[in-house]
């Protein structure tokens, strides 16, 4: 007689338990944790808005771990710019000779350069997104007319791809640039990255599963200009908090702390009403330049303005709060300078926003307060 097998049902509601017992506690990392790579990184063509962040204080943006919450939706947008990403065939022509064969990506970016009458222009950043890495390879400026490609002789890997949880690298970029009878240039960057954080994050953009990375850069900059017989070393030791989202481009938000406590806040959103789309640059053509800056609570505001009008000059801390308001009536056509003292305010030091007002123009400035102490 044949025997026929049966199966036996205590056996498979057993192994039916098991399995839904371990998928209840499997550990949420190993469900949720996201993976960056190359294609989540910018490439020519995406244009990206990005907002300036007020009202941190009551954040700590330090805090990270598994499965992290970080709310940042209370975040108040200042102002708003556009990153343009591009090709390096479409930036000025004479920086394609330096640039073409090392990178494939390029940024237009504006920097303040605090020195007086020294014009900075056409201001680019470039940058090569590839399979295992995305790095920044240099930058690239018109100076007083003159054209200054600067390439690192490394670059400086600003992420390592898959990047996951964990993960950690370094690098050091390096470049020296001499232009006889006129200056000489030196920058050394040390740069440790840590992927210290996972979870979801909240900004007044939307929720996003990010990786948190952390970045310790360590910076020596150093430049000397001929004509006015000056040299100015500097010394950057800042910290860069970002979270990444997976098709985001650039971070969704990006802390950076600078050496002397003032902070950076900026994350990607969208367009808002009423919010002036401005840069660090000008607004109708007119300008405004902040030296020292740093500075020990007295410096100069020096405004550029292409025709007669009455400007208001704001100070803010980065709660929003309003430390200062000054009228500047009948301000002239061309050059003004103003000299701001906010000695009486016993101001701490960190970053601050300087917020002048023309009708319906608005222009900021970030203003570094760093008395000794």
């Amino acid at each position: 007689m044949k025997k026929t097998c049966k199966p036996n049902y205590s056996l498979n509601k057993l192994a039916v338990a098991v399995v839904i017992l371990i998928i209840f506690f499997l550990p949420a990392g190993l469900i949720s944790q996201i993976v960056i790579e190359s294609a989540d990184m910018p490439y020519p063509g995406d244009t990206i808005r990005i907002s300036t962040g007020l009202n941190i204080d009551f954040i700590d943006y330090t805090e990270t771990g598994e499965d992290f919450y970080w709310d940042f939706s209370d975040l108040i947008p200042l102002t708003q710019t556009v990153d343009t990403f591009v090709s390096p065939s479409e930036t000025p022509f004479l920086y394609q000779f330096f640039f073409a064969a090392y990178s494939n990506l390029a940024n237009r970016y504006i920097r303040d350069l605090p020195i007086p009458d020294f014009e900075l222009t056409d201001v680019y950043f470039y940058y090569k997104n590839e399979s295992s890495r995305f790095s920044n390879i240099g930058y690239a400026a018109s100076v007083n007319g003159f054209p200054l490609p600067i390439r690192f002789d490394s670059p400086d890997v600003l992420y390592r791809f898959p990047l996951q949880y964990a993960d950690t690298d370094s690098s050091f970029s390096h470049v020296v640039y001499s232009f006889p009878n006129m200056f000489y240039f030196l920058v050394e960057r040390n740069r440790k990255n840590t992927v210290d954080g996972w979870g979801t994050i909240t900004t007044p953009f939307g929720t996003f599963d990010v990786l948190r990375v952390k970045s310790e850069v360590h910076e020596f900059d150093s430049i000397y200009i001929d004509s006015i017989q000056m040299g100015i070393p500097i010394n950057q030791n800042y910290i860069e908090y970002k979270w990444l989202a997976k098709g985001q481009k650039e971070p969704v938000l990006q802390v950076t702390e600078n050496y002397v406590g003032g902070l950076f806040v900026f994350y990607r959103d969208s367009l808002r009403a009423g919010l002036n789309a401005i840069n660090d640059h000008s607004f109708n053509g007119s300008t405004m330049a902040v030296y020292p800056n740093p500075a020990p609570s007295l410096f100069f505001a020096e405004l550029s303005l292409l025709k007669p009008t009455d400007v208001e000059l704001s100070v803010y801390d980065l709660s929003g709060k309003r430390l200062y308001i000054e009228q500047l009536n009948g301000m002239q056509a061309g050059l003004n300078r103003k000299l701001i003292n906010l000695s009486h305010l016993e101001l701490r030091n960190g970053m601050y926003v300087i917020k002048l007002s023309a009708g319906s123009q608005v222009l900021t400035k970030k203003l570094i307060i760093k008395n000794k102490h």
